[in-house]
């Protein structure tokens, strides 16, 4: 078997799910959070769950940055596994929310590449 067919075969394999997993959804995350940034937005009232019998993802929109650290932190007392947070968080803010939790859990934001520069700026002038 020649080098790419090797690869492909291996990325394939990679993609097929693992009975490994007691919990039946194929991976060790069942619990995932997402914090949004938005105008209006209360971290008290604004907040849903999506769940599965093994998976869940809990989403909580706040209107500054700031917030979204308490809302971190509850989420890991909570037992979120993953945290995702918005663009809107900027590199400063994901820093702080992952000192605030002492990066005991995996933090990521999303981002945005150079394709959508003029689109992201039509959407926030």
């Amino acid at each position: 078997m020649d080098r790419r067919t090797l690869l492909k075969t291996l990325m394939v394999v990679s993609l097929l799910p693992s009975n490994a997993n007691a919990k039946g959804n194929n991976m060790g995350l069942s619990k995932f959070g997402f914090i949004v940034t938005g105008s209006n937005l209360n971290p008290d009232s604004n907040r849903m769950s999506m769940k599965s019998d093994t998976f869940e993802m809990i989403a909580v929109g706040v209107s500054e940055a700031s917030e979204g650290v308490a809302v971190a932190v509850e989420m890991v007392a909570d037992g979120v596994q993953l945290i995702e947070l918005c663009g809107g968080f900027g590199p400063v803010w994901t820093g702080r929310i992952i000192d605030a939790i002492s990066g005991t859990i995996p933090v990521g934001s999303v981002g945005y590449g150079p394709e959508s520069i003029d689109q992201m700026y039509r959407l926030f002038q």
